[in-house]
């Protein structure tokens, strides 16, 4: 009997348009003789759209210029619709959820929270692993705990900047500093900062939107991204890590527009390094991925300043879109994204038996 599976694609947050790409990617890939397969796009006030049937009408999206409100009112107009002015979760009518979100309530353990307290299984980690990613802060505090090598990084406030006793000149960091949103995703809002001048104008710029910050020691070297996916092994879902990928940016570094833009970066899969780099790469990833807790899959990224590769985050759901890594590097071992997301599947499933 097939199953019944409901995609959530779209979302609050800034990577909406990145999030409707791996839905419909998602719902390209999925096997037809497995599943009965409904697309549920939240729109950016965060209503869910949930269509009356299976198998709706997919409106194209230009990858190169995505156009969110076209796309819904299309959605809309060519599918039978039961809700889109609230969440109506309890009319979605599925034995489980495939979550195509990034960044913000779908990546931070909120929608998480929701699924699980009506006992819908979903795709992906729990409540505790995906808001501990999300949080920079204090997943960068747990990496270096575990003997991981992480630059050095300090978390900043809103109410600490605006407070009377801030001054940019005691914040004790070499610069240049990166300084990004704590709780972001996508590299959204991150900035390379030079001076305290610099450091300063880029925090006021960030504290308009956000209520952490965190800064960290830029460390120059080669980027690379290993994706850890699991298997099942004797009754038991076992992590292991995929080949890493080379990422070479055509920006400084691989922002958000290196990571989603068709030609923004050069990927090299698998990574040319050495086996021992490629170990240690590989070895962190597996590291991230089971002190976060994360579950089904995730993806690592990291700077390698000579021989030492240091972690920069985890993403509990990192992007399937036909430029995404993940993707590469399941390619490169030999499985197929039908095979991956069958696993994917199996895995929420079992973890809510």
């Amino acid at each position: 009997m097939k199953k019944k599976v409901a995609i959530l694609m779209g979302g609050m947050s800034t990577e909406h348009e990145i999030s409707l790409l791996t839905g419909a990617f998602i719902f390209k890939t999925l096997l037809r003789d497995k599943y009965d397969i409904k697309i549920i796009p939240i729109d950016k006030k965060g209503n869910w759209v949930i269509p009356e049937s299976f198998e709706n009408y997919l409106p194209p999206i230009d990858s190169k210029e995505i156009n969110s409100e076209k796309f819904f009112s299309e959605f809309k107009k060519k599918n039978s619709i039961v809700s889109s002015n609230s969440i109506s979760i309890e009319k979605i009518n599925c034995d489980l959820v495939i979550l195509g979100l990034h960044g913000g309530e779908g990546e931070d353990g909120t929608i998480q929270g929701l699924l699980k307290s009506y006992r819908i299984p979903f795709t992906g980690s729990d409540i505790l692993a995906s808001s501990l990613a999300m949080d920079k802060y204090r997943a960068n505090i747990l990496f270096k705990n575990s003997k991981l090598n992480v630059a050095n990084f300090l978390e900043i406030t809103k109410g600490e900047f605006e407070s009377i006793d801030f001054h940019v000149e005691k914040i004790n960091l070499q610069f240049p500093i990166f300084v990004k949103p704590t709780l972001g995703g996508s590299s959204v809002g991150i900035g390379k900062v030079f001076t305290q001048d610099e450091l300063y104008s880029k925090l006021k710029e960030l504290f308009q939107k956000e209520e952490k910050i965190l800064l960290q020691e830029f460390v120059s070297g080669r980027e690379f991204s290993c994706g850890v996916i699991e298997k099942k092994i004797n009754n038991q879902f076992i992590p292991f890590a995929l080949p890493a990928t080379e990422i070479i940016p055509s920006n400084e570094f691989f922002d958000y527009e290196a990571k989603y833009k068709i030609g923004g970066s050069k990927e090299i899969t698998p990574a040319e390094i050495s086996e021992d780099l490629m170990n240690k790469i590989q070895l962190g990833s597996l590291q991230a991925h089971t002190l976060l807790g994360c579950v089904g899959y995730s993806r690592t990224d990291f700077i390698l300043c000579g021989d030492t590769p240091y972690i920069l985050e985890t993403n509990t759901l990192p992007g399937m879109t036909e430029t995404s890594i993940l993707p590469q590097q399941i390619k490169c071992v030999g499985l197929t994204m039908e095979v991956f997301l069958d696993n994917l599947i199996e895995r929420a499933l079992w973890s809510n038996t």
